[in-house]
């Protein structure tokens, strides 16, 4: 089909295009794992895809991170409450 469209890849690349495109849009690991047809929950895709997981786990922790309640201190500036 690639060379169809006269897109010069590997049907390998676009699994992988495929998995992180997923990764980066939050889809879960294991989701993507069962897609991929790999086995074992998830870890061998977690090997491969590690540093897109990474990615993703820090843009969920930046926007926990945006949505807890804050105080003023005493200088004026904004601490988290907890």
């Amino acid at each position: 089909m690639a060379e169809r469209l006269g897109i010069d890849t590997h049907i390998h690349a676009l699994r992988h295009y495929s998995a992180t495109e997923l990764l980066s849009a939050g889809v879960d690991l294991r989701t993507v794992a069962g897609r991929l047809g790999h086995g074992g929950g998830g870890a061998t895709t977690l090997r491969v895809y590690a540093a897109w997981v990474a990615a993703s786990d820090r843009k969920a922790a930046e926007i926990l991170g945006s949505r807890l309640p804050k105080r003023r201190n005493a200088g004026g500036k904004d601490t988290l409450v907890g």
